[in-house]
């Protein structure tokens, strides 16, 4: 894909509640399906996650839509994918150890100039962000609280003596966790939920009258810029939102927040330039019958690795012309600072 189709449509918007849009595209399940798990390579696999994203639909195919007010591109419908999803379409390699988007959180945190803040970070991973806080005295780490899926990573944060439990934010009890935190980080977590009213009205409780959320999301002229140039899709029901600095404003305004610092990450041109490259053989390999792909099918580790470092290498040869294009001059990332009204 190269355009977007950009035709009409009445949706109501998540954000804003503006009922119309433009279609930028639209994937069957079984498209959707071989963005995470090859056919290819799995076909089993392949087979019950398609069908596990049809159900989660409830149809065969989901769009992806601009809304005409704050800009925010949404799935229609607009659902996530539950853990079932995830286990199918994703085998955990790691996680990061820092990121542009925790050096910017970090360094506001210490500006605040506070020992007493009570912290809370959603999907926190294996702890890398509040681990770094609390060492550097920036949050005390009895006053750090996390929420994490992953058993892998709510082990490695327990180890470091912070409290850290499986539960979806807007299951916290208002009870126990009402007023509670001075600050709550999200970090390429928003992307990925629905029930947006539900979670913006449980953040407002959560935090207390002065309180501030982080929050970091895909930098949506990069996520553009990928789509139009033979990159990767941003693939409901994983992303599931796509925000603008305005979408930002509309949602904060609606849950009695507001936007007081927003920032797009700056990098490297050659890293973003291999990640393009990346992700535009990765696109590649989707398309059944492509070199990308068959490298991507082969049976044999050897042989597969080797194949596919050659067709990567052909492809970077023939994404050159990028290099210079000004939409690679920004990083992955968008950040935001809310505060509580």
């Amino acid at each position: 894909m190269h355009t977007y189709h950009l035709t009409s449509v009445a949706a109501v918007c998540p954000v804003c509640a503006v009922q119309s849009g433009r279609l930028l595209w639209r994937a069957t399940a079984a498209e959707a399906a071989q963005h995470f798990v090859l056919r290819e390579r799995q076909p089993q696999r392949f087979e019950k996650l398609a069908a596990h994203i049809e159900a989660l639909w409830g149809q065969p195919s989901c769009d992806v839509i601009r809304c005409d007010g704050c800009g925010f591109c949404y799935s229609h419908p607009y659902v996530a994918g539950d853990e079932a999803f995830y286990t199918l379409a994703y085998d955990r390699t790691g996680y990061p150890k820092w990121k542009w988007e925790f050096q910017t959180t970090y360094d506001a945190l210490r500006a605040m100039q506070r020992d007493d803040l009570n912290l809370l970070e959603v999907g926190a991973g294996n702890g890398a962000f509040v681990s770094r806080v609390a060492a550097d005295d920036i949050v005390p780490r009895q006053n750090i609280y996390c929420t994490e899926y992953s058993e892998y990573g709510r082990n490695q944060i327990g180890q470091l003596g912070i409290q850290c439990a499986a539960i979806d934010v807007r299951a916290l009890d208002v009870n126990e966790f009402g007023r509670r935190f001075d600050v709550v980080c999200m970090f390429q977590v928003l992307e990925h939920l629905d029930r947006l009213d539900e979670l913006f009205t449980q953040l407002r409780q959560i935090t207390k009258d002065d309180g501030t959320v982080f929050l970091a999301v895909p930098n949506e002229h990069r996520v553009e810029f990928n789509e139009l140039h033979g990159a990767l899709l941003e693939m409901p029901p994983n992303h599931i939102g796509r925000w603008t600095q305005k979408s930002f404003e509309a949602i904060a305004a609606r849950h009695g927040f507001e936007l007081v610092e927003y920032q797009r990450e700056r990098a490297k041109r050659a890293e973003v330039f291999r990640q393009f490259t990346d992700y535009r053989f990765l696109r590649q390999s989707q398309l059944s019958g492509s070199w990308a792909n068959r490298a991507q099918g082969l049976k044999n580790r050897y042989l597969r690795v080797l194949a596919m470092q050659l067709v990567k290498a052909v492809s970077r040869l023939a994404s050159l012309g990028f290099y210079f294009h000004d939409g690679l001059k920004e990083g992955g990332a968008q950040w935001v600072r809310l505060q509580k009204r």
